[in-house]
């Protein structure tokens, strides 16, 4: 059985969700312009998106080189036992104690999970791989993949992308 994509979202919501992605601290009052309604109106539909799930959070994304975290890693994490549960289970606890952790996956491949870190340097780095080994048993394996440029940040969903509804 296929799940409907979006089913609730007409034009409007998609835009609104669309100028959000671009900058989430626009006012309604300009939210409303750009796309025809009343403030009152543009209040309304991001409240039930926001009810809806459609919109996890707002957040703000920080420059990490401004705050002296310019190292950023891919780990690639394999685990002793693949993935069973008491792995997950000690993985996620692990990820919550440390902050340096920006974001984790299981993934299919040669890996069992991928972790994006933000780090100051190699130290930090050093340190942060020290207390990760140290704080877990699960992973048996991680190989460190040190970005060397990026050139392309975002976190934008593809919403042009998505099926209209019928």
């Amino acid at each position: 059985m296929t799940r409907p994509v979006a089913p609730h979202l007409d034009d409007i919501d998609r835009n609104l969700l669309h100028l959000l992605q671009e900058d989430a601290d626009r006012s309604h009052v300009d939210l409303a312009a750009s796309v025809g309604l009343s403030a009152a109106g543009v209040h309304k539909r991001l409240k039930n998106l926001h009810h809806n799930g459609y919109v996890k959070k707002v957040t703000a994304v920080l420059d990490r080189s401004k705050l002296g975290l310019d190292l950023m890693c891919f780990l690639k994490a394999t685990f002793r036992a693949n993935l069973q549960p008491e792995n997950l289970a000690d993985l996620q606890r692990c990820i919550r104690e440390l902050p340096e952790i920006l974001e984790c996956f299981t993934v299919t491949g040669t890996s069992d999970a991928i972790l994006k870190i933000a780090v100051s340097d190699h130290v930090a780095l050093r340190d942060f791989l020290r207390r990760l080994s140290a704080q877990q048993v699960a992973i048996e394996r991680i190989e460190t993949c040190i970005v060397l440029e990026e050139f392309k940040e975002g976190t934008e969903l593809p919403l042009g992308l998505l099926p209209r509804p019928a």
